[in-house]
């Protein structure tokens, strides 16, 4: 599985949104994450969607995280943009096995798969925003978070 451009904008902007005191307009975000006004309001569309953020308009509205920082976990915000988090379509209920019809149980790869599917999910659910953007926090206790 390939985290799309897309999501790695939103686990950024939801960092941003973090260290932000109040609300911050979509401009502002876009300038901070270094991508264009047009992509931010697109991901900023999907993530209030969700429930992840909020805005406000007018002249001293904007964008504001409503999420927990410190419970908001990358994997949300991936499935938020993406949807469930699969490394194989295999994993689909709604694709049948190539190598063993409908026994998907019987099969090794997709055993495999569902393995590796779920240790990645699990990771992905360790890591908040909050301990991205704290910065009592080290890169090297977020990689021993996730042995």
């Amino acid at each position: 599985m390939k985290v799309t451009q897309e999501s790695d904008y939103a686990i950024r902007i939801c960092c941003v949104l973090d260290e932000t005191d109040g609300m911050l307009d979509a401009e502002s975000i876009a300038g901070k994450v270094a991508i264009s006004k047009a992509i931010a309001l697109k991901v900023l569309r999907k993530l209030k969607a969700k429930g992840i953020v909020d805005s406000q308009q007018g002249a001293v509205g904007g964008y504001m995280l409503v999420s927990n920082p410190e419970k908001l976990t990358v994997c949300k915000i991936i499935e938020a943009i993406e949807g469930e988090v699969s490394i194989s379509k295999c994993l689909s209920d709604d694709h049948p096995c190539s190598r063993n019809g409908t026994n998907k149980m019987g099969c090794k790869m997709h055993i495999a798969f569902a393995a590796i599917n779920e240790a990645l999910t699990d990771m992905l659910k360790s890591v908040t925003v909050r301990s991205i953007t704290d910065p009592e926090v080290s890169s090297l206790d977020i990689i021993e978070n996730l042995k």
